[in-house]
């Protein structure tokens, strides 16, 4: 032995405090149902402390197990106990799927956490490939082709799910942890600061470098620390005084001053901090990885993933919007076409400026500081969203077909715009169709916004949602010719307020004559205007409704 004829002379402790919010930022993680776990190269002991400090393994340490190899038999063992010791008192699992799933619901409940370090992994995974394997006489396996195996990663992709911490773990098993967890079916972020995190972040679907400056951390540590300090100062002085209100001192101004000064420094140790880290130099990490923070902070980590479901749920919005939108104009250029419906040439200007800037608008929509536990949902082609499509469009094809029949009653057959290539003239029929199929443009930003949990409501997207107020208001304003220069402008003719259409006997066929009778009657009895006015409501009603019930229909 080297160590002997040794004389003590004292205990060397040797301190790395935790980043000052990890431990805020993986409680944000979890309660947003996303599963965090630690691999490092650290030893298995101060690594699961560690995970249990910032969050990572709810369990106790009497709770928590490693996975070991005992005579070439795998087992969960309690950890820091000897290997012999716990097999004999019978304490522990053996290596089982059905030993597995029971310990895979102790971890789901927080009653037992697992740790697995790197030599067990590739022990495990060339154990995997033995077994697999059919000649095994004359097998040589290698530790690196065994992680990468097929048939290690399909057994490693049953075990992890359960695993918290991976500890002792060289670059090579981190990667082949990271394939794993692709194997199971799951999606991964890897977030690291060093050379040895560069094969995990390449393996990873999301890989995120930060920066590693301890000096820097210190300062900024420091900075929070005393911030937090001032902060509990105060909350304890509310107290008090609370309890003591008929009590006055003068004389406490002067710590508050000191206080005002200490946050005042500690922001400024702050900004000076982040100022420096622009000036750190990226290390290899950043080059591996597609997201680079230049902060030491894994905060970056929850920026990552609400931006990202933000960026979807607003790309699938436009997605259902030009959908709907494509389709009604299909409708518009086919069997209105036909009917002589034109529109104007200041009409399509107008509506072209305001689609264009509520689009604008949409994008501007913020992802809410909580992530939500609920997920988004995952395509564009996904069940929801393409009979969400169909039934706002069967709506918006009713709405858009009544009112044609409502106004082809009250145009002339035989005036020569209502050729399908004739001259654009404004009429009932050109005017009612056109306001009613921007109101159905208009519907389509409003029932399509996702909002929350995801990201800001419409109400908080304020300029999405004043201008959508501004295109309701004129809509009813040109339905009802309120203001008739704003109707000129448009190209909109004058609607009829009440009294039977000249033209109705013309226009009627014997399929459809029942109904419009129905419907002239019911014009007939509240007016053109308002009763156009009950479609677009109705219209605007049915598909809130329906979209309401979808969402409620599919969890979200």
């Amino acid at each position: 032995m080297v160590e002997q004829n040794l004389i003590f002379a004292g205990l060397l402790v040797m301190e790395c405090p935790l980043k000052f919010d990890s431990k805020r930022v993986v409680k944000e993680l979890r309660d947003g149902n996303q599963e965090v776990v630690m691999v490092t190269g650290d030893a298995v002991l101060t690594a699961a402390e560690v995970a249990r400090c910032v969050g990572i393994i709810d369990a106790s340490e009497e709770s928590t197990y490693e996975l070991c190899a005992v005579e070439k038999e795998f087992s969960f063992l309690p950890l820091g106990r000897e290997v012999n010791t716990a097999k004999e008192n019978g304490k522990g699992f053996s290596y089982t799927p059905e030993n597995i799933a029971i310990i895979g619901d102790m971890v789901r409940n927080g009653k037992a956490a697992v740790c697995m370090t790197g030599d067990i992994l590739s022990k495990l995974a060339i154990a995997s490939v033995e077994k697999a394997s059919l000649d095994k006489t004359a097998l040589v396996v290698d530790e690196r082709t065994a992680l990468n195996h097929p048939a290690a990663l399909s057994e490693l992709s049953s075990l992890i799910p359960i695993v918290s911490v991976f500890a002792r773990h060289a670059p090579r098993h981190k990667e082949a942890i990271v394939a794993a967890f692709n194997a199971s079916g799951r999606h991964t972020l890897m977030c690291g600061d060093g050379t040895n995190d560069v094969g995990a972040l390449k393996q990873a679907h999301v890989g995120v470098s930060i920066i590693s400056e301890p000096d820097l951390e210190a300062k900024q540590r420091t900075a929070n620390e005393t911030i937090s300090a001032v902060k509990a100062e105060e909350k304890k002085e509310q107290k008090a005084s609370k309890k003591h209100s008929s009590k006055k001192d003068g004389s406490k101004k002067e710590p508050k001053k000191s206080r005002a000064d200490r946050i005042e420094s500690s922001l400024q140790a702050i900004a000076e901090t982040e100022d420096e880290l622009a000036y750190v130099s990226l290390g290899n990490a950043s080059v591996a990885s597609p997201f680079t923070s230049r902060k030491t902070s894994i905060r970056c980590c929850k920026d990552i993933l609400q931006q990202g479901r933000c960026t979807l749920l607003t790309m699938i919005q436009i997605y259902k919007i030009l959908g709907v939108n494509c389709l009604v104009t299909a409708l518009v250029l086919t069997k209105l076409h036909q009917k002589g419906v034109k529109q104007g040439d200041r009409q399509m200007t107008a509506m072209g400026l305001v689609v264009a800037g509520l689009f604008l608008f949409v994008t501007r929509g913020k992802p809410l500081p909580k992530l939500s536990a609920r997920k988004p949902p995952s395509s564009v082609l996904c069940k929801e969203t393409l009979i969400s499509m169909a039934i706002q469009f069967a709506i918006h094809f009713v709405a858009i077909m009544t009112v044609t029949a409502m106004s082809d009653a009250y145009v002339d057959p035989y005036d020569p715009s209502m050729i399908p290539d004739g001259p654009f003239v404004p009429n009932t029929l050109n005017t009612a169709t056109f306001l009613v199929t921007v109101l159905t443009t208009i519907n389509t930003f409003v029932v399509n916004y996702r909002g929350r949990p995801f990201m800001e409501n419409l109400y908080e997207n304020t300029l999405l949602f004043r201008s959508l107020q501004v295109c309701y208001l004129v809509l009813f304003v040109c339905a009802l010719d309120m203001f008739p220069p704003l109707n000129q402008l448009l190209q909109l003719s004058t609607l009829p307020s009440s009294g039977l259409p000249v033209f109705g006997e013309a226009r009627t066929d014997g399929s459809t004559e029942f109904a419009q009778d129905l419907l002239l009657q019911a014009v007939e009895a509240i007016g053109f205007r308002i009763m156009l006015c009950v479609i677009m409501i109705l219209d605007t009603s049915c598909v809130l409704a329906a979209e309401s019930v979808i969402r409620r229909a599919f969890g979200a």
